[in-house]
């Protein structure tokens, strides 16, 4: 008989922590919420459970503007709060799927912080930064999802960073192998701990054009679509 890795023929529910289940009377959701709920999730007949960014975060873009991949934002719980649902949704033959933000991080990560204070530091290279053209212009016509430049400027290195989406999400820099294996360590944490897999985000978005050519125009062009996917493809 054929032979299929777990996630190829699982139910998967998708859970948005903040709002599926409050436990302190807050109004938010969190983990001991979801649980409370794991019998439920059980008797429906549930696989894995996809759990969207629960991780610390200024909150711009739902949790998808991450300041710290490797702990829980308070709101939520804690690390230990995590290890118990990761215990008892085991012990109910559950498999918990972290939503992996790979191609930006908020610009409050210690890691833009950092690089953006000079061209010659520890994480400059982290991310996508450009000097300006000589007449001062952007880089290139490339806008972001929300619509309008994908540029920011940033005066403190006197240079322009790169957003595919917010301007507080910041797009990192996968050409680094520093960053790659930044990545790789976060991957491993969490696997550690006990997470069973990722769902990566925007993953087709981590390539760019090397030659950071300018993008033919599209008359048809409209952001609010633009954003609608964005929306509908986290949620589904």
């Amino acid at each position: 008989m054929e032979k299929f890795e777990w996630w190829k023929k699982a139910i998967i529910y998708q859970i948005y922590p903040r709002s599926f289940k409050d436990t302190t009377g807050n109004g938010i959701g969190d983990i001991k919420g979801i649980i409370s709920k794991l019998d439920y999730l059980q008797w429906l007949g549930v696989n894995a459970i996809w759990l969207s960014p629960c991780f610390p975060s200024p909150m711009e873009d739902f949790g998808y503007d991450i300041t710290d991949f490797k702990d829980i934002d308070p709101t939520f719980g804690t690390l230990n709060d995590m290890d118990s649902l990761v215990a008892e949704a085991h012990l109910r033959n559950l498999k918990i799927i972290f939503d992996f933000v790979a191609n930006h991080t908020s610009d409050k990560h210690p890691w833009f912080l950092e690089s953006k204070k000079s061209k010659h530091n520890s994480k400059s290279n982290y991310y996508i930064w450009k000097d300006a053209k000589l007449d001062g212009a952007v880089p290139n016509n490339w806008i972001c999802v929300p619509g309008g430049s994908a540029w920011e400027w940033c005066e403190e290195r006197q240079q322009y960073y790169y957003h595919a989406f917010l301007k507080c999400q910041p797009d990192v820099n996968w050409k680094n192998p520093e960053l790659q294996q930044e990545m790789l360590d976060i991957l491993h944490f969490w696997l550690k701990r006990g997470i069973d897999g990722f769902r990566i985000d925007m993953i087709s978005w981590l390539c760019k054009d090397d030659e950071w050519r300018d993008n033919p125009v599209n008359p048809d062009y409209n952001p609010k679509v633009d954003m609608t996917f964005m929306k509908l493809s986290r949620m589904y």
